[in-house]
C-alpha cells in the first residue's frame, strides 16, 4: 500500500496516515459484509456487474473497488477487477479466511466500544456496559451474543478463523499422555477440538460454551467428520463446572477476564478436575522487554482490545503460573508451540 518506507515519510504525514487509518478497517469490512471477494472468487469483473450481483450502487460500488486496489486487495485490469493473493483471505470458502474476523473487527460493536477506549483509560473499566446507566454484569460482551444469533455466528466463526492456522502446531505441542476424554472450555465452535480429534483417533471429546454456540459447533464437527467423538454441552465456567474428562483445554479464553473472573474459571475447571486430570492453558504471553517487533504489536494492541471490550489483559508467563497457582493448580510445564502460543500445563495442586 505504501511506496515508501517508514523512515523515507515525513513524521507528520506517518502521523497522518496513523490517524486516517480509521478508514482502512471499514473499507475492509464493507467489502467483506457484503461479500465483493466471493463475487470475484471465479473471474475478473467490472464494477458494474459486481454491483449487479451484489445488489449495490454501481458508483459507490466503483469507489469502494479502488479504494480495496489500493490497499493490494483488488489489482484493477481495464475496466475489471481482480482478487490478489491478499484479497482472497477474503473469501468465505478460503482455508485461510479472515472474511469473519474482518465483520467482527469492523462491526458495530466492536467499532463503537473502541470509540470508547478514552472512557476506558479514564476508568479502568470496559467499554460495553458503561456510560448508559445499567448496572454492569462484567461478562456484557458475551451475554449481547446471546442475544444477537446473527452476531454470535460472526464471532464465533472469527474465532475459527483465528484458532485455524495455530490449531496444528498446539496440537503437536500438547501431550494427552492416554488421555481418552478432552474437553474444550470456552471453545466457541470447536476449531481446537476437531484438531486434536482428528489426530488422535481414539480421543473422544467436548466443547462447553454457551448455548449460542452449539449450532455452529456440531456444523463444525459433522464438516470435519469428528461428530460421532465430539459432543457440546451448554454451560458457563462462571456458573458451573465443565464435564468430566482426563485433560481440559482453554484457549484464548483467560486473556478475556480480569484475574477475579479468570479465578473464577480456573476454580471451576480445578473443582471438575480429577486425580490426575490435567489443564492446558493455551495463550500467547506477553513478553518481559520489547524486541519481536510482530509480537510486541500483536499483544500490545490485544491487550487494548481487552480492556475495551471484556476487561480482560494479555499477561506475562509469570502472570499466568502466579494466576494458576492462585487458583490452587501447579505448574507442570510450559510447553512452545510455532506460533506465539504457548501451553501451560497444569494438575490441582
Amino acid at each position: 500500500m505504501s511506496n515508501g518506507s517508514p523512515t523515507s515519510v515525513p513524521p507528520a504525514f506517518r502521523l497522518n496516515q496513523m490517524i486516517m487509518s480509521l478508514w482502512v478497517p471499514q473499507v475492509i469490512h464493507a467489502a467483506a459484509e457484503l461479500g465483493v471477494a466471493d463475487v470475484l472468487a471465479e473471474a475478473p469483473l467490472s464494477s458494474g456487474d459486481v454491483a449487479a450481483r451484489l445488489g449495490t450502487h454501481p458508483d459507490a460500488t466503483d469507489r469502494l473497488l479502488r479504494a480495496l486496489v489500493t490497499l493490494d486487495l483488488l489489482v484493477a485490469r481495464g475496466d475489471r477487477f481482480e482478487l490478489t493473493e491478499m484479497g482472497r483471505f477474503l473469501e468465505t470458502s478460503s482455508p485461510l479466511s479472515k472474511r469473519a474476523w474482518s465483520r467482527l473487527m469492523g462491526g458495530q460493536g466492536v467499532w463503537q466500544a473502541w470509540g470508547r477506549l478514552t472512557d476506558c483509560v479514564r476508568t479502568g473499566r470496559m467499554a460495553w456496559g458503561s456510560g448508559d446507566g445499567s448496572a454492569s454484569s462484567g461478562t456484557e460482551h458475551f451475554d449481547a451474543l446471546g442475544r444477537d444469533p446473527a452476531a454470535a455466528a460472526i464471532f464465533h466463526q472469527a474465532m475459527v478463523e483465528l484458532t485455524r492456522g495455530v490449531a496444528p502446531g498446539i496440537v503437536a505441542a500438547i501431550d494427552l499422555g492416554g488421555a481418552r476424554r478432552v474437553v474444550d472450555v470456552g471453545g466457541g465452535h470447536g476449531a481446537l477440538l476437531c484438531a486434536i480429534l482428528e489426530a488422535h483417533p481414539a480421543v473422544e471429546g467436548a466443547v462447553f460454551d454457551l448455548e449460542h454456540a452449539r449450532e455452529g459447533a456440531l456444523a463444525l464437527f459433522a464438516s470435519r467428520g469428528v461428530a460421532a467423538r465430539a459432543s457440546f454441552v451448554a454451560g458457563s465456567c462462571f456458573d458451573a463446572a465443565p464435564p468430566p474428562a482426563d485433560v481440559y483445554v482453554m484457549k484464548s479464553v483467560i486473556h478475556d477476564w480480569d484475574d477475579a473472573r479468570s479465578l473464577q474459571i480456573l476454580g471451576k475447571c480445578r473443582e471438575a478436575m480429577a486425580n490426575g486430570a490435567r489443564l492446558l492453558v493455551v495463550e500467547p504471553p506477553a513478553p518481559t522487554a520489547r524486541g519481536n517487533a510482530t509480537l510486541d504489536w500483536i499483544l500490545t494492541f490485544s491487550d487494548i482490545n481487552m480492556l475495551v471490550n471484556t476487561g480482560g489483559r494479555e499477561r506475562t508467563e509469570a502472570e499466568y503460573r502466579a494466576l494458576l497457582e492462585a487458583a490452587g493448580l501447579c505448574v507442570t510445564c510450559v510447553r512452545e508451540t510455532p506460533s506465539f502460543f504457548r501451553v501451560f500445563e497444569a494438575v490441582r495442586a
